[in-house]
């Protein structure tokens, strides 16, 4: 029997335990709902900008973060640098989950962090070194924003940067990111839909079976955003393929009557209209993502699976649109202990 291939992600399910919240007032869930709906979809949305970047590059040169400066605020760089490309945001993805890790810090700060990172960089383009000292600021200012006790340092993270950076160039970079989104930093996450949808599952209140759902969608939401085809959808799609997702492989699943009634309530609800196609593409991605994952490799050896061989029967059903360049590229880090950003890039060097 040949050993199985090494996790192209190593991210795991946290070992903090989380349970979803209890929801006392079904009305004021429902307006608060909407009113993430309307932000995420306008506001804080965020184009495919690697795709639109990589046609204007045919074309012509265009602004880039790095050296001078526009008349926008956004700085420019010549475009014989590197350009960025969706390796070095999947590198700096999981990076950014293993600092939050090691300084146990929520995860879901790495989700509000690469909602400011891909506006950012949506409206100022970045080469790669440019793009790595971004994503370093903005874990920096999600986690002041929305982490714990034990906050992520502005002294520690230029530390991780080997001398690459100092706390000058993230404060630098802070202020330019807070004048490119106009100071627009409380994005709704996919993470938020799961919490507001969750309750609209028929489950019970408590119990194991319900916290296994809801963490095993919880961690299809961090794997959604390691995965750049996650950019440009609706995060509240993103969270019903999740939860979707979650259900799937259960011992007491819900029926397929059962899953339609949610998807149901969920679009009567909030006046979505979220089709069966729809929530099935997000869906098939989802578990992509997750059969390149650390948890995968891990749940395949747990159900006794042949090495590959994926535990939940749906993967090896469904058809994915997935790079070569995702697929072969990646490296593995199982370590929670965080490591330099310049070890972190891996073959492909976001360092210029």
């Amino acid at each position: 029997m040949s050993a199985a291939p090494s996790p192209l992600l190593g991210l795991r399910m946290s070992n903090f335990p989380r349970t979803p919240a209890a929801v006392s007032d079904r009305c004021g869930n429902t307006d608060r709902v909407k009113a993430m709906l309307n932000q995420s979809e306008s506001t804080y949305r965020c184009n495919d900008y690697i795709r639109r970047r990589s046609r204007k590059d045919k074309s012509g040169c265009h602004a880039t973060v790095g050296e001078g400066a526009s008349d926008s605020g956004c700085p420019e760089l010549s475009v014989e640098q590197e350009q960025l490309d969706t390796v070095c945001r999947e590198k700096m993805c999981e990076w950014s989950y293993r600092v939050c890790d090691h300084f146990q810090t929520g995860r879901e700060i790495v989700a509000v962090s690469f909602s400011l990172l891909d506006r950012f960089v949506d409206k100022c383009s970045c080469e790669r070194s440019a793009f790595k000292l971004a994503a370093m600021t903005t874990l920096y200012m999600a986690n002041k924003i929305y982490g714990g006790p034990q906050a992520i340092s502005i002294g520690a993270l230029a530390e991780l940067s080997r001398g690459e950076f100092e706390p000058s160039h993230i404060s630098e970079m802070e202020v330019i990111i807070l004048k490119t989104l106009e100071w627009r930093l409380h994005p709704p996450t996919v993470q938020c839909f799961i919490d507001a949808f969750f309750h609209y599952l028929s489950l019970p209140s408590h119990g194991a079976w319900s916290v296994a759902i809801y963490e095993r969608a919880t961690f299809f939401a961090e794997l959604a955003v390691y995965d750049y085809a996650f950019v440009p959808k609706r995060k509240s799609l993103i969270a019903l393929g999740c939860l979707m997702n979650a259900m799937e492989g259960m011992d007491n699943s819900l029926s397929a009557e059962q899953q339609r009634g949610f998807v149901d309530a969920v679009n009567a609800t909030f006046d979505l209209e979220f089709t069966t196609d729809s929530i099935e593409s997000v869906r098939n991605r989802l578990w992509y993502v997750y059969s390149m994952s650390a948890q995968y490799k891990e749940d395949d050896a747990v159900a006794g699976a042949e090495p590959g061989d994926v535990v939940k029967k749906s993967v090896s059903q469904r058809t994915y649109g997935v790079s070569s360049t995702a697929a072969t590229d990646l490296s593995s880090s199982p370590s929670t202990s965080p490591v330099s950003v310049a070890a972190a890039s891996g073959p492909h060097h976001i360092a210029s």
